[in-house]
């Protein structure tokens, strides 16, 4: 080749920073928009988004939202049960998506749990 531009691949190693987002927040309670209203979700520092169970109350010491493996990879973090890297290991995204993903489930359990107490 001559002496024209061209790209080379290089492995470059970067050290892992964790994710600050939702560090030291009050009480461990944020408040999310879905639909339009604000729903509030609490997060667990070690653990992450907290979820409200099926009927409705509140989240016991393992209901804790965690987002899924989306491949399956040798480097990959991933627990042997399948779910992702663990809540501190999450990037900023991952954390603004758990979160809103739990606020969306809390509210649907709140919802049916206020429509089951009326009938």
């Amino acid at each position: 080749m001559s002496g024209g531009p061209h790209m080379t691949m290089e492995q470059v190693v970067r050290t892992f920073k964790p994710c600050k987002l939702y560090d030291g927040v009050n009480e461990k309670i944020v408040s999310v928009e879905v639909d339009g209203e604000m729903e509030e979700v609490e997060i667990d520092p070690q653990e992450g988004p907290k979820i409200l169970k099926p009927d409705g109350t509140g989240p016991g010491p393992n209901d804790f939202h965690k987002l899924p493996r989306v491949c399956r990879s040798h480097l990959d973090m991933s627990a042997a049960n399948g779910l992702s890297k663990g809540w501190i290991f999450y990037t900023s995204t991952e954390r603004k998506m758990c979160v809103l993903q739990a606020a969306k489930i809390n509210k649907q359990r709140r919802a049916l749990a206020a429509q089951r107490s009326v009938e």
